[in-house]
């Protein structure tokens, strides 16, 4: 709690800390998170036979039990501590040995899964000891198959333990102990169980390909166990597990076999049951899907607040806000959003209970807001009885989550004001139903939310009028949301929550940052990123049936930081603001990218790093994108740190930008220069006089933001001296991040080539066809140094991989088709009748026998980015990152004719010469086929960029 004591007394909260620190004492559970929250390691809750428990112990057991299942787990607690108590006060019922020591262990077992619930990370690890200790196998002689299996679950719930607190290396340990006593037992249904979680654990460790080994092994047993309940949750728990790894399309097969074996169980409840939970899953699988396509093509105001709902901000007419939202969501997006819509509605129409009934229910009227249908989603809401649902915690969670979606509809009608009151009453009850469970993870997120809510109706009426001052009304609302903030953010503290503290510390920020506190606003800003930090290896596996969004929830706080730090960038300690700036936009991007490759990538080079010990002969430039404006921050050899601005919004950067790539697209030679010469002035004219004193630049190095990013910055127009920026003396190149890429000893002194590429035409490969290229130039590259060709049939991953096993290649290149986009799936290149994507090309140049790091160069021709998508070069980064060469050389879009193979072969020609840089090399390549009058035009020498070391 030290950690907040200060800045909240500083804030004027210094009257509340001594009576919320006694509360604290009394509310020192934690529960599993709702929007943000770590995949869960399976914990069965271990079970004897009935007649081998005392009939008063039993009973209490049974009660403990269903009060964990309805999520009372406080209730359970004390049910199960009655029930301990009994069982080993020698009652006459007691069993006799060995059973005698196998209920305790069983109850202690319970506990330590009830108090891993409401994070009493002590009491659970005390819990869970015990029972091992009761259980441990005996040495003299084997122990029953009863209590065996008691014993695995006990080890499964350790895990859990070791999981969720951070060690996956015990929890790992545990589930391998546990998974060996189910194969001994001949448990298929614990066993499969437990090698998924096993898969879990080794994705938390950076053992990604083991995992997926995992995976592909749980995906074999199935189809080889015979139809049965087992097998349809077996099919149920992969696909859950491949959704939360991002892996969608196999997570859809998964979820599919499941539902079809579910119509076939014999018993109708199963039947019920594992069918309503497939029908659900998949409408989490298509909603994730649809919010994959939606942030490829579509952004989102970075100053939005969480309880402002984007619809809002487009109109306030209900009837406009529906036809605004519905033509800013892609088709593809709509398409799986209509197709989550059907599976709710099947779960709606099968005769299920009223709480399954009311979960399906609050999810499709989530959906049915975000997609902006607002007239079914307020049909909807009229038939929903939130108190059908048991008191617990996802009767909380379910009246927050409500309250959220009234907002939403209140926000686009100004009639529909009169629902105020019935969403305050909403997260009121959430908040008295959180303190009578006592659960202060709960009581954390309804306080959090309330203040959330609070935050937005004084804040609504300033992002309708920027200039507008807060009024004395607004100002008691804003009041009223920090005191909510700062109860919830102090609750999260005994409790080590920083997947939820993080929220509350952003929406503090915020709340300051609008009194224009700006210091102590930074200050909290600060403290939500370091937070997002130490959990961002959750954040890879979040589950999707709370739609978590990286773009909704992570980049706002990174972003909101950085303006803060510019905005206030008026003191003695502008450059350590201009350096945390770029930091922090730094670790966005770090993080962006591990959220598109769903692993943690390994920083090669620290965040602080004096970029001017990298090279005296270049200069750095960070183009920064916020909503009101770009700020530019530039680096030369052996300076400070500069910084201009421009207050250009948001709006108009992402349509310049997307106008100059549809003019390349079109060859207009005219609207090229028109856009491009804006883009300059914004980016490179500034510079001009600092590039000018300093005649030893050789290399621009673009740290690229945004949609930034998906345009080449050679093409830059300058209007006065008539040429592009390709046509000046500096060399180009772009770093996706600077933390990942090894930028020392950047020359190739040897170089030899191992080429490859897909002449001939292909069809039906994963349903897609493929046009046949001009190859040639490999032939001609093989004249200028030492190469191995691969060409069709011969290009192949089996291959590849035995070509680079002899670790004489210092240069890969490839002709082929390829892919790049913001979605995995989406991402690939061509190999012979097979498509090679991010995770299988890490395979082949970064396993045990291949020694990517002599890869010094990875070329990729012909190939190209998605169009539409904002993000789409997180592609190609993923791919060079996954790739492991310290560099990659490749085209933004798909040019095959004769400029190319001429492009390849001046540039490889430079390179042969010796005492050039590969970004110098390409830049005399580029210059040369723009000198030739029939490519003159920027759509045949611009595509070309190079990614990481120069």
């Amino acid at each position: 709690m030290t950690k907040y004591t200060k800045l909240l007394r500083r804030v004027g909260f210094k009257s509340r800390l001594r009576r919320i620190r006694y509360h604290l004492l009394a509310l020192s559970f934690v529960l599993a998170l709702f929007v943000v929250k770590t995949p869960d390691v399976i914990a069965q809750i271990p079970t004897v036979p009935s007649n081998q428990i005392p009939t008063e112990v039993q009973q209490l057991v049974r009660q403990g039990k269903e009060a964990y299942h309805s999520s009372s787990y406080s209730l359970a607690i004390k049910l199960l501590q009655q029930a301990l108590q009994l069982s080993t006060t020698g009652n006459s019922d007691a069993p006799k040995e060995p059973l005698r020591y196998r209920t305790p262990a069983l109850i202690h077992s319970n506990l330590s899964l009830a108090y891993q619930q409401l994070g009493d990370w002590d009491a659970a690890q005390q819990q869970i000891s015990a029972s091992l200790q009761l259980l441990q196998p005996s040495q003299s002689k084997p122990d029953s198959p009863t209590l065996l299996k008691i014993y695995a679950q006990s080890l499964d719930i350790q895990s859990r333990l070791w999981y969720v607190r951070g060690k996956p290396e015990a929890a790992l340990k545990s589930l391998q102990q546990s998974g060996e006593i189910y194969t001994r037992l001949g448990d298929e249904a614990l066993s499969i169980s437990n090698t998924i979680n096993q898969a879990q654990t080794l994705q938390a460790l950076g053992l990604y390909q083991q995992a997926y080994n995992n995976l592909e092994q749980i995906q074999q047993r199935l189809t080889t166990t015979p139809d049965s309940v087992i097998k349809s949750q077996g099919y149920l728990s992969l696909g859950n597990v491949l959704l939360a790894i991002g892996e969608l399309k196999r997570s859809h097969t998964a979820l599919q076999n499941s539902l079809a074996l579910a119509e076939n169980l014999p018993s109708s409840s199963t039947k019920t049951t594992v069918k309503s939970a497939a029908l659900v899953s998949l409408a989490n699988m298509f909603w994730a899907k649809g919010n994959l396509e939606r942030d490829r093509q579509t952004t989102r105001n970075y100053n939005d607040i969480p309880w402002q709902c984007q619809a809002r901000s487009r109109s306030d007419s209900i009837a406009l806000a529906s036809r605004r939202v519905e033509l800013q969501l892609p088709h593809t997006a709509m398409q799986s959003y209509q197709n989550a819509a059907l599976q709710y509605q099947q779960v709606l129409a099968i005769p299920s209970s009223p709480s399954i009934r009311v979960q399906a229910q609050i999810n499709y009227l989530s959906l049915l807001v975000e997609t902006g249908q607002f007239s079914a989603a307020k049909a909807l809401w009229h038939e929903i009885k939130i108190s059908d649902l048991p008191n617990g915690r996802q009767a909380v969670y379910a009246k927050i989550n409500a309250a959220q979606n009234l907002a939403c509809i209140s926000q686009t009608n100004a009639r529909y004001s009169s629902v105020l009151a019935e969403i305050d009453n909403l997260l009121e009850s959430a908040i008295q139903d959180a303190k009578q469970l006592q659960d202060s993870r709960a009581l954390s997120y309804a306080l959090g939310n309330r203040g959330g809510f609070f935050e937005y109706l004084a804040l609504a009426p300033l992002h309708k009028s920027p200039h507008k001052s807060i009024s004395k009304a607004d100002l008691d609302y804003l009041l009223t949301s920090q005191n909510l903030t700062q109860q919830a953010l102090l609750l999260t503290q005994p409790i080590t929550a920083p997947d939820i503290a993080y929220q509350w510390e952003w929406q503090m920020g915020r709340i300051l940052a609008a009194q224009t506190k700006e210091d102590q606003a930074i200050a909290f800003y600060k403290m939500a990123v370091e937070s997002l930090k130490s959990v961002r290896s959750d954040l890879l596996t979040i589950d999707s049936d709370v739609q978590f969004s990286y773009r909704d929830h992570v980049e706002p706080v990174y972003r909101g930081l950085v303006d803060l730090l510019l905005k206030n960038n008026k003191s003695a300690a502008s450059q350590e603001h201009l350096q945390q700036a770029i930091i922090n936009i730094d670790t966005l991007q770090l993080a962006e990218l591990q959220n598109f490759l769903r692993c943690n990538l390994p920083q090669i080079l620290p965040i602080n790093r004096k970029n001017n010990t990298v090279d005296n002969n270049a200069i750095f430039i960070y183009p920064i994108i916020l909503e009101n404006r770009l700020e530019v921050i530039f680096k030369l050899p052996g300076q400070h740190l500069e910084q201009y601005v421009y207050p250009i919004p948001r709006t108009e950067l992402q349509d310049t930008v997307k106008q100059l790539r549809s003019a390349i697209y079109t060859r207009n030679p005219s609207k090229i220069q028109a856009k491009s010469q804006i883009i300059y002035r914004w980016l490179i004219k500034p510079i001009e006089p600092y590039l000018q004193q300093q005649n030893n630049i050789k290399t621009l190095v673009f740290v690229l933001d945004g949609e930034l990013r998906n345009i080449p910055m050679g093409v830059l127009y300058d209007e006065e001296k008539a040429q592009y920026l390709i046509q000046k003396d500096y060399a180009l190149a772009l770093l996706p991040n600077s933390q990942l890429f090894d930028l020392s000893n950047s020359q190739i002194e040897t170089p030899k080539i191992l080429a490859g590429g897909i002449g001939e035409q292909q069809e039906n490969v994963e349903t897609r066809n493929f046009s046949a290229l001009n190859i040639d130039e490999l032939q001609q590259i093989a004249k200028i140094l030492p190469s191995k060709l691969l060409i069709n049939s011969q290009f192949t991953p089996a291959n590849l991989h035995k070509q680079l096993q002899s670790k004489a290649f210092s240069i890969v290149h490839f002709v082929t088709h390829g892919n790049f986009s913001s979605n995995p799936e989406d991402t690939y290149l061509l190999a012979y009748q097979q498509l090679i994507k991010a995770r299988e090309l890490n395979n082949l140049l970064q396993d045990d026998t291949v020694n990517s790091r002599g890869i010094k160069l990875l070329v990729l021709s012909a190939c190209k980015t998605a169009e539409g998508d904002n993000r789409a070069i997180l592609g190609l980064a993923g791919l060079a990152l996954r790739a492991g060469a310290s560099s990659t050389l490749s085209t933004l879009w798909q040019i095959n004719d004769a400029s190319t193979s001429q492009l390849m072969v001046q540039f490889y020609t430079e390179l042969k010469k010796g005492g050039v840089t590969k970004a110098e090399a390409l830049h005399r390549a580029q210059k040369a086929l723009l000198a030739q009058p029939e490519y003159q035009n920027p759509y045949y020498w611009a595509p070309y960029i190079l990614v990481g070391n120069w």
